[in-house]
Parts: C-alpha cells; structure tokens; sequence
C-alpha cells in the first residue's frame, strides 16, 4: 500500500473511532509478533485494514499444540489434526510476502510427516530470520535431518535447535556462513561433528547430547564467549572436551553425567585447567580426585573467579578427609573467590530407597586454607542422613574459620550461622 494512501486511510479509520487500526504498520506488526500464527491470521477478519498485514509480520510461530496436537496424541486423531495442521501450516508458509524478511521464525512440531516439515523449515529459512527456533517433540534424535542453512544463514543471531540431526557439514556452516551469529543452544540432538568454532557467538548451550557420531574429541573456539553450558555431552566424547575461549568468558555451567565415571579424571582436570579465566563456575559430578592433588602448584589457578558452585561434586566414595582437602585445594587457588555454593542430592538405590553411606570424620591434623576475600558459604541439600551433613558443616567450619554458612534445605527455611 502507498505511504499517502495507508495514512489517509488510518487518519479516517482514526476518525471512525477505530483507533486501534490507526497505528502505524509497525506498531501492529510489533502487536502480532506477539500472537500464535493462526490468531495472527485471524486478525485479518478484523477491518480492510488488518487484512494483509499478517503476511508482513516480521514473526511466525508455529505449534502444533495450537492444533491439539500433544506427545501422546496417536492413531485417528493425530491423522484428522496433522491434517488440519499440516493445511494451515503450508498456506501460512505459501501466501507470505517473500519479499519480506524475518526477525523470527519458530517452529514447533512432531516429525509426524518428515517430508512435511522438512518442507517448512526450508521455506522458513528462505526467509533469512534473526532467530531461528526449530523444536522437534517425541523424539530420540536423529530423526529429523536439520537442512543445509544455505545463504539463509548472513542475518541469523540466535538459533536453537531441538530433538535434530546435525551432519557433519553443520559445524563448517557455524563457522562460515553465520558470520552474526550470538547464540546457539542445542538440545537433545545428535551431533555428527567435533568442533564449533565462530569469532562472533556470545552464548553457547549444549545441553544432553543422545550421541555422537564421531568419537574422539570436542573442541570449542569461540573468543567472544560470554556463556557456555555444556550438561551431558562428555559420555558421548571419551576422548575430553577442549574449550579455547579468551578472557571474555563470564559464567560457565559443566554437568557431567552419572559423577563423571564416563568422563577420565584427566580429562575433568584438564577442563577445569580451560576454565581457569572464569569468573563464574557452576560444576557438577566431578568426582573429588579430580581436585585431589598433592601440591598446589600444579592445580590450575582461578585469578578471576568470584562465584563457585558445586552440585553433587563429592559423591563418590571418599572419605569427609579428603573431601575438604578437594576443596580446601580448589579453593586455596582462587584468591579472589567471594561465595561458595555445595548442592547435594539425595543418592537413590536400584529399588528406590535412599542410599546412607557412613562418612569417618577425622578430628586432628585439619589443614587451614586461605580465602581473604570469602564471605559466604551456602550448603543446598534435600535430606540429612547419618549425620553427613552435620560433619561436613564441622569440617568447613575448621578449613574456612572466618566465614559465614547458609544452610538451606529444599523444603525448610533458610537457617544462618558463623563458622566456629
């Protein structure tokens, strides 16, 4: 529509009281960025004016629960509501305007018909989006080959995948051809590369990788990483994970799955030696040996860190002694290091019931470590059995005598104290 013409025609629906469609294409584009694709459509019943704009809106979202569609829809129903869907879907896609690109494009669907949706995510990418979301729902992974980005990938700065395939062409394409892209988060997808490299991601999620087609190693370039989380990847590469990254790397998160026995102790230190510039780390499953090592120079040196949380990083079978030695070590090598966080879980049997295990508390020889800057210690826990929590609270009171403790319990209050 012509500039004079779209403003004559808002000014006279501003003077017939529809105030709403006298706003500029903008603002209303603004509006229906914000509204599932078929009430996006819908909106074109609402005056002449509203009639196209759909087609122009710089967002489409697409869920198949708009349809009715769930996990566990099946048989018939499913068939009469892919259909529905599927109609929808196709004619959203067919009758936008092409020339238009998008800021957004999410897609979320059952690769019920993996000719179907491979379909629609090529027409998405056609559409040259900033952010591009595709999550593929009741599925192990593998399923749903994700497509070659193409020329589709120059403008795009965040793109989250879940439930895909990814060949070993996606990491070049990372690499090359998303020379804007700030955030990547992969989730649930099977991966069939080594490496990522880009020079301009900022925030990296790969979050429990089913497997890896590969074998060996991954490595991870990125110099201007900002945030990394990495949680159930490293059974799948017995060979460690490298993370090159420079100063700019603020928070770091690293779950390792069942306590790191997947994962060789070398490999957990050598990562911890990686992550040594970060002022933020959140670890959890490494086992207690790796941060049991006998002289302290050869533990790797945290200069910047300033917040350290532990999840379930001492659950192996260890006694408390050598536990707070882990600790005392780890944290005698963080100068700067303001609060330390422990979160324990409980530790379930094959049946179910809770596993208690008898920890010996030694009372002489307790070594006294440094922290000048520590203020605070909290301990996360879920339950309190045989004691253990009362004689781990003693021995970090004797290692960090001059800090403050918040125990909180899951289901209780917030209980403080100062160490003795």
């Amino acid at each position: 529509m012509p500039p004079a013409r779209s403003a004559k025609r808002a000014s006279a629906e501003s003077l017939s009281g529809d105030r709403l469609s006298a706003l500029p294409d903008g603002v209303l584009h603004t509006i229906l960025s914000f509204l599932p694709a078929p009430e996006a459509v819908r909106t074109s019943a609402l005056s002449r004016r509203w009639r196209h704009l759909w087609r122009t809106a710089p967002c489409i979202k697409i869920d198949m629960r708009e349809f009715g569609i769930t996990l566990v829809t099946s048989g018939g129903d499913l068939s009469e509501k892919w259909r529905k869907f599927e109609d929808f879907t196709t004619s959203l896609l067919l009758f936008r305007s092409g020339t238009i690109s998008l800021d957004r494009f999410r897609l979320d669907a059952r690769p019920h018909c993996l000719r179907v949706v491979d379909r629609w995510v090529r027409r998405g990418l056609m559409y040259c989006p900033q952010v591009l979301e595709v999550l593929m729902w009741g599925t192990s992974g593998g399923v749903f080959r994700f497509p070659h980005l193409g020329a589709s990938s120059c403008r795009l700065k965040r793109l989250h995948l879940h439930g895909v395939h990814l060949d070993s062409d996606f990491a070049e394409q990372i690499q090359s051809g998303c020379l804007m892209l700030e955030e990547l988060e992969l989730k649930i997808c099977t991966l069939g590369f080594q490496e990522i490299t880009s020079r301009s991601l900022k925030r990296l999620i790969i979050d429990t990788t089913l497997r890896n087609l590969t074998g060996g190693h991954f490595v991870i370039t990125a110099p201007c990483l900002l945030y990394l989380r990495i949680r159930d990847l490293f059974g799948c590469y017995p060979n460690g994970i490298f993370v090159h990254v420079t100063d700019s790397l603020v928070k770091a998160i690293i779950s390792l799955s069942d306590q790191g026995k997947t994962f060789s102790l070398g490999n957990q230190r050598r990562l911890l030696v990686d992550l040594c510039n970060v002022p933020n780390l959140e670890l959890g499953g490494f086992q207690t040996k790796a941060m049991l090592i006998g002289e302290l120079d050869k533990f790797p040196i945290f200069r910047n860190m300033q917040t350290l949380k532990l999840i379930d990083c001492f659950h192996d079978n260890h006694d408390l002694y050598d536990k707070l030695e882990a600790l005392g070590t780890f944290l005698q090598n963080a100068p700067c290091l303001k609060k330390l966080t422990l979160q324990f879980e409980v530790d379930f049997g094959m049946e179910g019931q809770i596993v208690r295990k008898s920890i010996s508390l030694p009372h002489e020889g307790r070594k006294i470590f440094q922290c000048p800057k520590m203020k605070s210690v909290e301990v996360i826990y879920e339950g309190d059995h045989d004691n253990q929590l009362l004689e781990l609270l003693w021995g970090i009171g004797r290692i960090l005598p001059n800090v403050t403790v918040t125990v909180t319990n899951i289901d209780c209050a917030v209980i403080n104290f100062d160490s003795p």
